[in-house]
């Protein structure tokens, strides 16, 4: 269940960090390059995306080298 109480669900975290691994299914980015990406095409602000992006990195979903932010798929 996502939370949605106070919350705009196109702003949660949970919905964006689904998002944002949908995105990165398809192909590893530079962390620039998907800031902007996922902010113009999920239509939030680059904080709502950083903010995901830490959670995602913190449940291990994502890892980052390099400036590049993969899915982690040693799990």
């Amino acid at each position: 269940m996502i939370p949605s109480l106070g919350c705009d669900p196109d702003r949660n975290i949970v919905s964006l960090g689904a998002k944002i691994l949908k995105v990165l299914s398809h192909s590893s980015f530079e962390i620039n390059h998907l800031l902007v990406f996922c902010s113009e095409r999920l239509s939030v602000s680059i904080d709502h995306i950083i903010i995901s992006l830490d959670w995602l990195y913190m449940i291990g979903a994502i890892d980052y080298c390099d400036s590049e932010v993969f899915l982690n798929e040693a799990g």
